[in-house]
C-alpha cells in the first residue's frame, strides 16, 4: 500500500508542474504557541503545525485525538473502542513529557503528570497549534517534547447558529449545537455537545457531555478581554482487566468503570497602546474529578480476572495560574518579551483496595511554582531571524531549574527557501504521585531533563503548489524517572519511583503538501524515529520506527467535498517479556454533501459522513487493546 500512494504522490506532483501555471495564493499562519505572542509561521525556528477550524470542518472528525493523527512526528495511541485513554507522544518523548494547554492553560493532571484527549470534547475549537521540539523555556516543566495548543473560537460577524445529528454503528450518537457572533464591542460563541457508543465488548460504553463557552470585549487602544470556559463530563466503561502476552492479549471485565468531570477557565487580557509595547495577562483554572469503580464479583471470577477485592478512588486535580508577559518592540528589527508566572498545584486522593482489601489511601498535597522567562527575536533583512531566550523555575517541591533555547531562520524569497533550526534544554517535574503518595513516594526525585537540536530545510516549488520539507532531530534525556519493584528508602515496602534511566531518540521528518489541481489537495509525511532506552539498551516503549501518513481532500463538484486519510504504522516494542506489538495501517474515508445553501430565513443543510478504519483492519494502537473494526458516522447539519 505505502509504494501504491507514494507513485500516486509522483503523479500529483507531475499534474501540478502541468498545472501550476496559476500561482496558489496561502495566508503565512500566525502562531502564538511558539513564542507567547503573535509570530507568522515562516519567522520561526521551530517545527510547527496548525490545524485550522476548516481542517476540522471538512474531515468531521469525533475526536481531538483523530484531529492529531496526521501531524508528523505524532503518535496518538487509543486504549480500545471509542472514549477511551487516548494518549500523545512527539518524537519518541512520554505522554508526561509533552505539554497540553487550552486557551494557554496547562490541563495535564498534576497527580498523573499525562493528559487523557478523550477528556476534551472537539467543540468550538478555532485551531490547534502543535510545536515539535522543547519548550521548557516558554512553559517551563513538562515541554520535552513540545506543545499542543487548542485555542478556542472567538465569535465574529452577524449571529450564526449550527445544529447537527450523526449516528453510527456500535450504537453511536452524537449531537451538538453552537452560536456565536459579536455585537458592537461585544464578542460570543457557545457550544455544547453529547457523544455516547457502545463499544464491541460487553461493559465497553462510553458518554461524553460538554459546554464550551467565549466572550470578549473590545478595549480602547488595540485592547481585548476574553472569558473561556469549557466543561467535560465522560463516563467510560473499562472492559479489559489486564493484558497477557498471548492471544487475544486482554481479559474482559463485566464491571469497571471510571468517570472524569473536567473544568477549564481562562481569564485574558491583551493590550498594545503604542506600537513598540505589547501586553498579555492571563489568569487561569482547572479542576478535574476522576472516579473509578472496580467490584468483585462471581463474574470476575468467571472471567478469570485477577481481581480479589473491591478498589475505588477519588482523585481530584486542581491547578492555578497566573502570568504576566510584556513585550517591547524595537522597530521591524527586534521584540524583547519578559514574563513572570506563578503556578499552584493540588492533588487530593482517596484510594481504597489499592493492594488487599479494606486497604485505604489518602493524601492531599499542593505545590507552589514560581518562574521567570525572558525572549528576544533578532531580525535582519527580513530574511534572518535569531531567537534566544532563558527561564528560571522555582519549585517548592525539589528546587530551582533553569532551561536555554536558540533558534535561526534563513529565508530565501527567491527560490522560496527556508533554512531553520532549534537547540533547546527541557525537563520534566516529579508529579505529585511520584512525591508524595504513600507506599510509592520518593521525595528525592530530580526533573527528568534533556537536550534537544533538529534542523530542517522547506521549499516551495511550482508557483507555491508544492511545498516540501525534511527535518532531522535529535533528543538525549536524562534522569529518567521509572518505578522500581524493591524496597525504596525511606521504607517504601512495594518500591517508588527514582531517577535511574537514559534515553535518546533521533529521526527525519519528510512532509509534503500539493495543490494538485484547485479543487485537489494532497499531503504526505514520513517520521522515522531511532529510540533507545540507554540503560537497558532496549527500544523505547511504544514508540514506532516508522510512520506514514497520507490524506486527499476532493472537491468534484461545489457542492460535494470528498476526503481520504491513511495511517501506516510500523511494530512497535512493549517489553522484553511481551511480544512487539505488530504495525498496522487504518484507511479514514468520508466528505460533506451540502444539500441546499442558506438564504432567506431558510439554513443551509448538509449532509456529513466519516468512514474510520475503512477496511476493518485489525489495529492495537496500544498493546492488548484492540481498535474498532469499521465505524462510521453521518447524520444532517443545518446552519443558520
Amino acid at each position: 500500500m505505502v509504494q501504491v500512494l507514494w507513485m500516486a504522490f509522483l503523479v500529483m506532483l507531475t499534474s501540478a508542474a502541468t498545472a501550476g501555471a496559476q500561482e496558489v495564493k496561502r495566508l503565512e499562519p500566525v502562531v502564538v504557541t511558539a513564542t507567547k505572542i503573535e509570530t507568522p509561521q515562516e519567522r520561526l525556528g521551530a517545527a510547527v503545525d496548525v490545524i485550522t477550524e476548516e481542517d476540522l470542518k471538512a474531515h468531521n472528525y469525533e475526536t481531538v485525538g483523530d484531529a492529531l493523527r496526521q501531524v508528523p512526528g505524532v503518535e496518538i495511541q487509543r486504549s480500545g473502542s471509542l472514549g477511551k485513554l487516548t494518549s500523545l507522544r512527539i518524537r519518541g518523548s512520554s505522554t508526561s513529557q509533552v505539554q497540553v494547554l487550552v486557551d494557554g492553560m496547562r490541563v495535564k493532571s498534576p497527580t498523573a503528570g499525562s493528559f487523557d484527549f478523550s477528556d476534551l470534547s472537539i467543540d468550538q475549537i478555532e485551531r490547534i497549534e502543535i510545536v515539535r521540539g522543547p519548550q521548557s523555556t516558554i512553559y517551563g516543566a513538562d515541554a520535552i517534547g513540545g506543545v499542543v495548543h487548542i485555542i478556542t473560537k472567538r465569535g465574529q460577524g452577524p449571529f450564526s447558529a449550527t445544529v447537527s445529528t450523526e449516528a453510527g454503528n456500535y450504537d453511536t450518537l452524537r449531537e451538538r449545537f453552537g452560536f456565536g457572533g459579536s455585537y458592537k464591542i461585544f464578542d460570543y460563541a457557545v457550544s455544547g455537545s453529547w457523544l455516547e457508543s457502545n463499544g464491541q465488548f460487553r461493559n465497553d460504553g462510553s458518554e461524553q457531555r460538554a459546554v464550551t463557552g467565549r466572550f470578549g470585549v473590545t478595549l480602547p487602544a488595540n485592547g481585548h478581554v476574553s472569558f473561556s470556559a469549557r466543561y467535560n463530563r465522560t463516563a467510560h466503561d473499562l472492559p479489559v482487566d489486564t493484558t497477557i502476552p498471548t492471544s487475544p492479549f486482554f481479559i474482559l471485565d463485566p464491571d469497571t468503570k471510571t468517570q472524569t468531570e473536567t473544568t477549564i477557565l481562562s481569564l485574558q487580557w491583551n493590550q498594545k497602546p503604542v506600537s513598540w509595547y505589547e501586553l498579555n495577562v492571563r489568569f487561569g483554572q482547572f479542576w478535574r474529578h476522576l472516579g473509578f469503580q472496580d467490584l468483585f464479583t462471581p463474574a470476575d471470577v468467571a472471567a478469570g480476572n485477577f481481581d480479589a477485592f473491591d478498589s475505588h478512588s477519588h482523585i481530584n486535580d486542581k491547578r492555578r495560574e497566573v502570568e504576566l508577559i510584556n513585550s517591547f518592540h524595537a522597530g521591524k528589527w527586534n521584540t524583547l518579551s519578559v514574563g513572570l508566572e506563578h503556578r499552584r498545584e493540588a492533588g487530593q486522593e482517596l484510594q481504597t483496595g489499592l493492594l488487599v482489601a479494606g486497604d485505604r489511601v489518602a493524601f492531599t498535597k499542593k505545590i507552589d511554582v514560581g518562574s521567570i522567562f525572558v525572549q528576544d527575536e533578532l531580525r535582519l533583512f527580513d530574511r534572518i531571524f535569531l531567537s534566544g531566550g532563558r527561564r528560571d523555575e522555582d519549585n517548592n517541591a525539589f528546587g530551582k531549574a533553569t532551561t536555554h533555547r536558540a533558534g535561526a531562520v534563513v529565508l530565501v524569497r527567491e527560490t522560496g527557501t527556508k533554512l531553520r533550526g532549534t537547540w533547546g534544554e527541557g525537563f520534566r517535574a516529579p508529579t505529585i504521585d511520584d512525591l508524595f503518595f504513600p507506599g510509592f513516594n520518593n521525595p528525592s526525585l530530580k526533573p527528568e531533563r534533556s537536550e534537544s537540536w533538529d534542523s530542517g530545510v522547506e521549499q516551495k516549488l511550482w508557483k507555491n503548489r508544492v511545498r516540501l520539507g525534511v527535518t532531522y532531530f535529535e533528543n538525549k534525556f536524562s534522569d529518567l524517572i521509572q518505578f522500581q519493584s524493591t524496597p525504596c528508602p525511606p521504607g517504601d515496602p512495594f518500591g517508588c519511583p527514582v531517577n535511574v534511566a537514559k534515553a535518546r531518540t533521533e529521526g527525519v521528518e519528510f512532509t509534503s503538501a500539493v495543490d494538485v489541481l484547485d479543487n485537489l489537495f494532497f499531503t504526505a509525511n514520513y517520521t522515522f524515529t531511532d529510540s533507545k532506552n540507554l540503560t537497558t539498551g532496549d527500544p523505547l516503549r511504544r514508540v514506532a520506527p516508522h510512520r506514514y501518513n497520507f490524506g486527499i481532500t476532493w472537491e468534484p463538484v461545489r457542492a460535494l467535498s470528498l476526503f481520504t486519510q491513511v495511517n501506516v504504522i510500523s511494530s512497535q516494542f512493549e517489553s522484553q517479556s511481551l511480544p512487539h506489538n505488530r504495525g498496522y495501517h487504518r484507511l479514514d474515508i468520508g466528505g460533506t454533501y451540502r444539500i441546499a445553501e442558506k438564504r432567506d430565513g431558510f439554513p443551509g443543510l448538509e449532509l456529513t459522513a466519516r468512514v474510520n478504519n475503512a477496511t476493518d483492519a485489525r489495529i492495537f494502537e496500544a498493546f492488548g487493546f484492540r481498535a474498532l473494526g469499521i465505524n462510521a458516522l453521518a447524520g444532517l447539519q443545518a446552519r443558520y
